[in-house]
């Protein structure tokens, strides 16, 4: 099945991406995680966001996003021993934005339905 495209807004100047997953409207958030840990923004060559890496993901995360594994993955969720990779595009990475964030993840009883990563410092 194929879903509508995600949104993601990176703002420059505060180092801060914002992605919504698309899927089911009728998704409601249920939780947000707060957590700080290594991050990559990845830049198509047109400068547009085209995936999102977050790195070492606790067991209580990783329980609860799921694992897409189908060929369809843009703007899926896909997990490899705590690191978490969405691809928000086809298009291949140019530059990559890396760093500590402190990253906001809303949840609901299917997975992930958004995050929001703020990087603390100029990388």
């Amino acid at each position: 099945m194929t879903l509508p495209a995600p949104t993601a807004v990176w703002q420059e100047e505060t180092r801060q991406l914002r992605v919504v997953l698309s899927g089911d409207a009728d998704r409601r958030t249920t939780r947000t995680v707060t957590l700080s840990l290594l991050c990559w923004v990845n830049f198509d060559s047109a400068g547009d966001v085209c995936a999102v890496d977050v790195h070492d993901l606790p067991p209580e995360l990783t329980d609860v996003i799921s694992n897409y594994t189908g060929t369809d993955i843009v703007g899926r969720t896909l997990l490899n021993d705590g690191w978490l990779w969405i691809p928000l595009s086809g298009n291949s990475t140019h530059r990559r934005h890396t760093g500590v964030a402190d990253i906001d993840m809303a949840l609901d009883e299917e997975g992930l339905t958004a995050l929001t990563v703020h990087f603390r410092t100029e990388t």
